[in-house]
């Protein structure tokens, strides 16, 4: 009868822990390079904004030429909306007060900053321009809100909808008896940048105001 050799049990069981330690470095170092690849992420970003931009693009659309069936196609059925005055909104509500008749008429131009993705849903972050056309028969002349917006997206059917809209207006500081900022005047939107610092936010008048004679 043929015996095979036995080894110690103090010998076995070391070895099968350094096995499985080995095993399982290796394949943590074949995973490392796909997981940290900050140009593949960069480009995902890149992909994320411009393909949310065009959702919003769609939505500044609607809203500007009063159609009920493309703000629909934007909004999804439980959409909730807060105003830059704590107005809380949701979609029927948004598209009844669109489409009445005194409705203010206005040009909304919404610039996607960021996107940070969590499975099926997106967090948008961005600035807005908001231009209310005068009218002579109600007196009131032309103006522009600006500011951020915060905005949460599902996606339904290959397609995105918005559940959640939350915005902040930013009111440039105005001087008496001075000349309007080279911002107002041109009525350039606001700037902005992937860290989401907006100039103009944090200015004081007092650096801007001078001494009387």
């Amino acid at each position: 009868m043929q015996r095979f050799p036995s080894f110690p049990q103090h010998f076995i069981l070391p070895g099968l822990v350094f096995g499985v330690i080995l095993a399982t470095s290796s394949v943590s170092r074949a995973q490392l390079p796909m997981e940290s690849n900050p140009q593949q992420s960069a480009g995902q970003m890149e992909q994320q904004v411009a393909e949310l931009q065009k959702v919003a693009d769609r939505w500044d659309e609607a809203v500007y030429q009063h159609d009920q069936y493309a703000l629909e196609l934007v909004l999804a059925p439980q959409y909730i909306d807060i105003s830059d005055k704590g107005e809380v909104t949701n979609r029927d509500q948004q598209i009844s007060e669109m489409m009445m008749k005194d409705a203010p008429r206005f040009q909304l131009t919404q610039k996607v900053v960021s996107v940070r993705m969590a499975g099926d849903a997106a967090v948008v972050n961005g600035t807005y321009d908001r231009l209310f056309q005068g009218s002579k028969l109600s007196r009131t002349k032309p103006r522009t809100e600006r500011g951020v917006f915060s905005q949460v997206y599902v996606r339904t059917r290959n397609t995105w909808e918005c559940i959640n809209s939350q915005r902040t207006i930013i009111q440039a500081p105005t001087l008496t008896g001075k000349k309007k900022s080279a911002d107002e005047s041109t009525g350039k939107p606001i700037g902005h940048d992937l860290g989401f610092h907006l100039p103009g936010l944090h200015h004081s008048s007092s650096s801007d105001a001078q001494p009387q004679q």
